[in-house]
């Protein structure tokens, strides 16, 4: 049964910042931006035992990871201090869908460390926010000039295709983020809808279920299963991956609640 290809995209960030962009990520949650802010005061102390916490429970919590990782650059003095502080304050900017702010924190950033791969991962972030895919495809590149094997950059890359139609591209920079990467659920995520949307449905859910392991708590997956088991005919399977998704989605996704509740009263007849 033709559904409409309603799929939840995953959108930016990664960051692995910017998080990692165009990202299907988890809700950062309170904790996350409480740490986030701490490191942008200069606390990184503070922030790094919150951004553990935070991983002791939900280890695929993949932006307290990226996180981590720019802290431990700056244990190993790859960084200044300073780096940091735009770069976290330039994050908590980017959550709050404030661009132009994240851009302006992004060069800060990079006209004191401009060989520092995340500064050009976060501008592309940011580039990405306000719609300027071209500048944001850029960025992504030099950060994999600077690091080949960058996982991040692959990714947010490859959500930028997902926006632009390119899915074979995105296929593939999703495919070199887990060879880098291998539990990476959002990358498995976003490749599912690229493969989605090349009639690849085999695939699609294969890459849907990969996420749903890694991350159980990516709760837009299931609503992707669901209609990718329609398009497969498989309608008793999407039932139960709606119902699945009604249970544990946020109220804030309005949308996709209406369309998925719609859709079990179809498929009840």
């Amino acid at each position: 049964m033709k559904t409409g290809k309603a799929l939840i995209p995953a959108l930016f960030l990664l960051l692995a910042v910017l998080p990692a962009v165009i990202c299907a990520q988890q809700s950062p949650g309170a904790s996350h931006l409480h740490a986030v802010d701490l490191a942008g005061q200069g606390r990184f102390p503070a922030a790094k035992k919150i951004f553990q916490e935070i991983l002791a429970g939900d280890p695929a919590h993949e932006r307290s990871l990226h996180c981590l990782n720019i802290l431990e650059d700056l244990e190993k003095q790859k960084i200044k201090k300073e780096t940091a502080v735009h770069l976290f304050k330039g994050l908590s900017y980017f959550y709050q869908d404030k661009f132009t702010e994240a851009l302006a924190e992004a060069n800060l950033a990079l006209g004191i460390d401009p060989k520092y791969k995340r500064c050009y991962n976060a501008r592309g972030g940011a580039y990405f926010g306000l719609g300027k895919k071209e500048e944001a495809l850029a960025d992504f590149n030099r950060a994999l000039k600077i690091d080949p094997e960058y996982a991040g950059a692959f990714y947010n890359r490859g959500c930028v295709y997902i926006r632009t139609e390119e899915y074979a591209r995105a296929i593939c920079d999703f495919d070199q983020a887990l060879k880098i990467t291998p539990k990476f659920a959002s990358a498995f995520y976003n490749r599912g809808i690229a493969h989605f949307h090349q009639g690849q449905f085999l695939w699609a859910l294969a890459d849907f279920n990969r996420a749903l392991e890694i991350n159980p708590r990516l709760t837009e997956a299931h609503m992707n299963r669901a209609v990718t088991l329609e398009e497969l005919g498989k309608e008793k399977e999407a039932r139960e991956a709606y119902k699945k998704f009604l249970q544990d989605a946020p109220p804030t996704l309005t949308r996709e609640i209406d369309y998925a509740r719609k859709r079990l009263e179809v498929l009840g007849k």
